[in-house]
């Protein structure tokens, strides 16, 4: 997925509005029955500022650099383009190591309440429930790292607009845009436990064996039939559960990982782009390129060259 380098949110509105009283972590609330949104505002140096909230959290930066200190994890920074979702009552503890007057660090946290968080996955379990998979989709239960790709940085730059707009039916609005957040955060964790955890649940699970399988023969042409049958289902299911899960189709699936590989090669290898094209299942050098240049915003050449000035 591709990630937002640039400021993701457009937070003008808010910044007409808010007021800023304290040097560390001034906050404005926006509210609606069934989420608060929180932006915050740093300008000064600070560590180990705590907070909570009532219900799951998605927390995104603006701009700038926090890092985060969560129960049971490693502290790890939180950079524009990425988010992270807490569980409700989870302690935070939170550096800001860069901000300052002129140039403060600026966050947002998305509450949502529990009642909608149960709705949405109700719906899910019950229209689309998780193959081979017990606990069914779950939101909010663990932290959960990401890094934003369009469609969610899409949806949260959506709530940012709604919230802070003077219009009386925001409720409306916002109710739509957060079912389908939560929907794609969802299926964003699960695709990231389904890869992640390798042979131990491929083994146990059809759609991460696919995933591993897809993985393993990625330089070669690869059919939604061939997919089915290793998952042991027909085509259509097949192609309908692999999409519901993993929030993306079988061959956009295939493409990104191909992407991937592509991404690698051309920063640890001098490798022609032919040969790379050939090794991760493009037999078409055009096609290959125009891809890569939709994923990742510029060409293989650019991609390489941005790489050795690393």
């Amino acid at each position: 997925m591709n990630r937002i380098q640039s400021s993701p949110f457009d937070i003008n509105r808010h910044l007409h509005s808010r007021r800023l009283e304290q040097e560390v972590e001034n906050r404005t609330a926006y509210t609606i029955d069934a989420a608060e949104l929180n932006i915050y505002e740093t300008q000064h140096i600070a560590e180990k500022v705590e907070l909570t909230f009532a219900s799951p959290v998605l927390a995104s930066m603006i701009r700038g650099k926090k890092v985060m200190h969560l129960p049971n994890t490693p502290a790890f920074d939180l950079l524009p383009g990425e988010s992270v979702i807490v569980p409700s009552q989870e302690m935070m503890r939170i550096d800001f190591p860069e901000a300052q007057t002129q140039n403060p660090t600026q966050c947002l946290a998305l509450a949502i309440d529990a009642d909608k968080v149960k709705q949405v996955t109700d719906l899910l379990n019950d229209r689309a429930p998780l193959v081979d998979n017990a606990q069914g989709w779950q939101f909010g239960q663990t932290n959960f790292f990401l890094t934003n790709d369009e469609p969610i940085h899409q949806l949260i730059a959506r709530l940012v607009y709604i919230f802070t707009e003077n219009n009386k039916a925001k409720d409306v609005f916002a109710n739509l845009v957060l079912q389908e957040l939560v929907v794609r955060l969802m299926q964003t964790q699960a695709r990231a436990l389904l890869l992640t955890e390798g042979a131990a649940v491929a083994s146990v699970n059809r759609l991460a064996h696919v995933a591993q399988y897809i993985n393993q023969h990625l330089s070669r042409s690869l059919h939604i039939r061939e997919l089915a049958d290793e998952a042991c289902m027909s085509e259509p299911n097949f192609y309908r559960t692999f999409k519901q899960t993993f929030g993306l189709t079988p061959v956009d699936y295939i493409n990104q990982q191909r992407i991937d590989l592509a991404s690698k090669l051309l920063r640890t290898t001098n490798r022609c782009l032919a040969d790379i094209s050939l090794n991760c299942g493009f037999n078409n050098l055009t096609y290959f390129m125009k891809l890569f240049r939709r994923e990742k915003g510029i060409s293989p050449a650019q991609f390489r060259k941005q790489g050795s000035t690393l």
